[in-house]
């Protein structure tokens, strides 16, 4: 992967240490400015993927036999941008981008007319430009430093609006769909892919004997009380935004035990080694069984309305 630099041990640790000290100070500092911003910039790398050719972020879409973590990223990706019925006339903004792999699949297999990548971390901007560049895909797709909140679109001017598994680091949802709503044309369509904490009724009796991980869960997967939604606040929200046809479904079913057994397997490798420790720990079969249980794994589907229902 071109944008993962070999690196000697030393150097591995010394990367280690300096990523355990933004850790840190995220976990401990009160009220750190640009969070999340921080945290791809700083720690969730591109040394720090889980992908073998890929550097999607998302914990995949497992409903096909999957094998990999690559196949299972563009799975999601397909499955958001089907739900989008994104082709060749649209115009894409795509919200929390991450590295851009999403990106590079839609202008590959679904050829939109164009496709930008707003992200709030600057160096995630970066690579994916570089990616892009790369590919020979910087005519259709193109990245811009922004704010789910504040989108640097103008109103009515895209056809679709996604975020594939980002929604969860903004600042706000509600905050966010009034932005997708804006910035799409009458009749446009948003797509997310997103983690919300799993309704009451669907957390196990086992699960529900420990009310200090679902605190602590609910915490870290969410930056606000504003984001602490389950599926069907999450449909509420939308509705409230003025979307209709509004669709919420769980598909963490084809999420969570797929990913699971397979980072049983990967972290084993010893090109794995290259994943700072931490990292390794949360997101590996130990960390999942953690905090999967308290959350759900839902896509929304939402239309703004057309011209001709008075808008």
């Amino acid at each position: 992967m071109e944008f993962r630099d070999s690196e000697s041990s030393s150097r591995r640790i010394l990367r280690w240490v300096r990523e355990w000290g933004w850790f840190a100070s995220l976990v401990f500092v009160p009220r750190v400015p640009n969070r999340f911003s921080l945290l791809y910039d700083k720690i969730i790398t591109a040394p720090n993927s889980l992908g073998e050719r890929s550097l999607f972020l998302n914990l995949g879409y497992w409903e096909d036999g999957q094998h990999d973590f690559d196949e299972a990223g563009a799975a999601l990706a397909r499955l958001v941008a089907t739900e989008a019925r994104i082709g060749s006339d649209d115009v894409v903004v795509d919200v929390g981008c991450g590295l851009g792999d999403q990106d590079f699949l839609w202008a590959k297999e679904f050829g939109p007319k164009r496709i930008t990548g707003v992200n709030i971390s600057a160096k995630q901007i970066e690579i994916s430009s570089a990616r892009a560049a790369e590919l020979g895909l910087s005519d259709v797709v193109a990245y811009v430093h922004g704010s789910a909140n504040d989108l640097p679109q103008s109103d009515a001017s895209a056809t679709k609006v996604t975020a594939l598994e980002s929604a969860l680091h903004f600042p706000s949802r509600p905050r966010f769909f009034d932005e997708a709503f804006r910035v799409l044309e009458p009749g446009g369509r948003l797509v997310t892919a997103d983690v919300v904490p799993l309704a009451d009724e669907h957390v196990s009796s086992e699960a529900k004997q420990s009310r200090t991980k679902r605190i602590l869960v609910h915490r870290i997967f969410t930056t606000a009380r504003k984001n602490n939604t389950n599926a069907e606040e999450y449909r509420q929200a939308l509705v409230a935004a003025g979307f209709e046809n509004v669709r919420v479904y769980s598909i963490r079913d084809n999420v969570y035990p797929q990913y699971s057994e397979y980072v049983s397997r990967r972290f084993d490798l010893p090109e794995m080694r290259r994943i700072n420790p931490l990292i390794r720990s949360f997101f590996g079969p130990k960390g999942a069984s953690f905090w999967a249980p308290w959350l759900d794994y839902i896509v929304a589907v939402a239309d703004k309305p057309s011209a001709g229902d008075g808008l």
